[in-house]
């Protein structure tokens, strides 16, 4: 069975909630307030059978203090009854509320003019033709203007049967996507708790499921779910909407919260977003601007940042970014409406691009193409403009949720699917870590580009440190970096060797000259053994000066025949060899040992000592407790 939302609007005293009386049987005031002063104050809620379809519909206060209300339940209406009064006709908050509904996105509706026991035949058939003016360029143009009485009952046919057929055109929503329930009333049953309802955006909820409050962090498990006052064990999009939770105290939920699943929505405080200055907005509308940022069910206060612009006029369309002093969960295409912060009147509104946008400088185009492109993009278009703007870091799967109005699961396959047209590169298949193909060619550039520089910069050394090649990546992260030299190794571009990377190209050619140096040097730190010569003294017994030694003990240092331990502190690979050995079967029979100990072991000085303990336990061999040092290997150490 279809489920829509109907929504009423209109000014205050024009008849709304009599009108759903008469139509559903249903008095949605239930205030003790709303009682004795005759008028709406929150949001009202009933159910309409309309045989092959079920309807709730949601009926919101009219008066100009409780606007605010009236957009709390607004988001999520499939069709809008515009209330009019006959007596009275087009008043101020049937101008608001109708612009309201337009900068919703609303498609369908009808106007119901009401009252019209109190006035002539002939004054309701010249107010009707009024509003065809009145409506004409906005989503009522065009639809019957039904003249009703909710006190004789005239009309309630006709408006049924208008409401109806209005209904059966309405697309049934897909159960896919992203759950959201915009919470737009919360309340406590004795003996379940907490219970929120709201129209359900998108997706589905099941009892058992476990949900998260957004914009906190509150987890919670769905203990219950009623629709139109039956319990149901599943809702899907477009249903009125109770939700029993568990887990969650009422305290910590308010209206505008919004319930999804965990990690599925983004906290976020700016947005890139398309603006409609709405024709009736008393004066124009400048950058930082505070303004009432409305949406789903939630008002938070924000600037608007105007892009490509200083300032507007009423009746102009831009491209902005909204600055919110408070988080909000929305996703791309939601709608919302902004109003002044003083005096509070309606002034704008339109559709959201970005939930997680970078702040753009205004005036540079570069950032209209951008926000552009967006707007113009379906999801899938969004995914690959957003996996762009990663550059070379890319995006994986977390990071997209949130920002595009797909689940985990079909962001996952839409990456798949570009994958295989070789639009994108997938680093890393667990995440769904991505880059673009030009991105993922660019990095291997930066890699290899950097690698040439470095080798003819140092053509004795057999390679650059991994992780100054990753440095210079132009941003990459760990894992694109990674899966960027796996493809050139794999590719016969490049070579890892432990901790250096090199073009498979180079190869260390080292002069005769230099060869001998060289070979003295190794020669010398060798015979050294525990007790290393300072450079200096090297360098004379070698009879080389200082600038071909420092290259040739470079080279040893980078093939891994000498270990520097400091600046001026060298040992001979063998050397440091032979002190783990001693250390490692002097641990073998001994809990740990000290510095002194370790010093007497070697017959070395402490200034030895010292680095060569240091060393051993960035190597993982030992680790320090207190003042003495215990073998990692043995059972119970960390």
């Amino acid at each position: 069975m279809k489920h829509i939302i109907i929504g009423t609007a209109g000014h205050i005293d024009h008849g709304k909630t009599s009108l759903v009386l008469a139509l559903t049987g249903t008095d949605t005031d239930r205030l003790k307030e709303e009682k004795e002063r005759g008028i709406t104050i929150e949001l009202g809620f009933a159910q309409l059978d309309l045989g092959e379809l079920q309807a709730g519909i949601v009926d919101v206060p009219g008066h100009e203090r409780f606007v605010k209300n009236m957009l709390a339940g607004a988001g999520g209406i499939d069709l809008a009854i515009l209330v009019i009064a006959a007596d009275e006709g087009v008043m101020p908050q049937t101008r608001e509320h109708l612009s309201i509904c337009r900068l919703l996105g609303v498609r369908g509706g009808l106007v119901a003019l009401t009252k019209t026991d109190l006035v002539e035949s002939d004054w309701v058939e010249l107010v009707t033709d009024d509003l065809a003016d009145f409506v004409e360029g906005t989503f009522l143009e065009g639809q019957p203007v039904v003249p009703v009485s909710s006190e004789t009952g005239e009309g309630l046919d006709e408006l049924r049967t208008e409401i109806t057929r209005l209904a059966e055109e309405v697309s049934a929503k897909s159960e896919s996507g992203i759950f959201r329930l915009p919470i737009d009333r919360v309340f406590t049953m004795r003996g379940f708790g907490a219970v929120v309802t709201g129209t359900l955006f998108s997706g589905s909820v099941r009892v058992g499921d476990r949900v998260q409050l957004f914009p906190k962090s509150s987890e919670a498990r769905v203990r219950g779910i009623q629709v139109h006052g039956e319990a149901v064990e599943e809702a899907t999009a477009g249903m009125r909407t109770a939700v029993n939770l568990q887990g969650v105290e009422r305290m910590d939920i308010e209206r505008g919260h919004v319930l999804g699943r965990p990690s599925e929505l983004k906290s976020t405080y700016m947005l890139d977003v398309h603006l409609e200055h709405i024709p009736d907005s008393p004066r124009p509308l400048k950058t930082r601007d505070r303004v009432r940022f409305h949406t789903g069910a939630s008002e938070v206060m924000g600037r608007v940042s105007l892009i490509g612009t200083d300032e507007i006029e009423p009746g102009e369309i831009v491209f902005a970014q909204i600055r919110l002093e408070a988080p909000v969960a929305v996703l791309p295409r939601d709608r919302f409406v902004i109003r002044s912060y003083s005096p509070i009147v309606t002034i704008g509104g339109g559709e959201i691009l970005d939930v997680a946008p970078r702040k753009r400088r205004r005036l540079r185009a570069s950032s209209m193409e951008q926000i552009e492109n967006l707007r113009a993009a379906n999801e899938t278009g969004r995914l690959r403009i957003l996996l762009d703007e990663g550059r070379l870091a890319g995006a994986d799967i977390a990071a997209l949720t949130g920002r595009l109005t797909l689940t985990p699961d079909e962001i996952r396959a839409e990456i798949e699917a570009l994958a295989e047209k070789d639009d994108i590169r997938i680093v890393e298949a667990d995440s769904g870590l991505s880059l673009t193909r030009e991105h993922f060619t660019a990095l291997q550039g930066a890699i290899t580009d950097f690698l040439e520089e470095y080798h003819k910069a140092n053509p004795l050394r057999p390679g650059a440190p991994r992780e100054e090649v990753r440095g210079k990546g132009g941003g990459a992260g760990e894992r694109a970096f990674n899966a960027a030299l796996s493809d050139l190794t794999a590719a016969g571009k490049a070579t890892e060797e432990g901790a250096l990377v090199r073009l498979a190209s180079h190869k260390v050619r080292i002069a005769e000259d230099l060869a001998k140096v060289k070979t003295k040097l190794d020669s010398f730190f060798r015979s050294a053994r525990f007790q290393p010569p300072a450079l200096k003294e090297v360098f004379g017994a070698a009879g080389t000066p200082d600038g071909p030694g420092q290259e040739a003990l470079q080279v040893l240092v980078d093939e891994g025949s000498l270990i520097r331990l400091k600046e001026d502190l060298i040992y001979h690979r063998e050397a440091v060899d032979e002190a783990r050995a001693r250390l490692e079967d002097y641990l073998g029979g001994q809990e740990d040992i000290s510095a002194s100990e370790f010093r007497d072991l070697l017959g070395i000085t402490r200034k030895h000592a010292i680095p060569l303990l240091e060393y051993f336990d960035t190597a993982r061999v030992t680790f320090r407790v207190g003042d003495k040092r215990v073998l990692r290997s043995r059972p119970g150490a960390k």
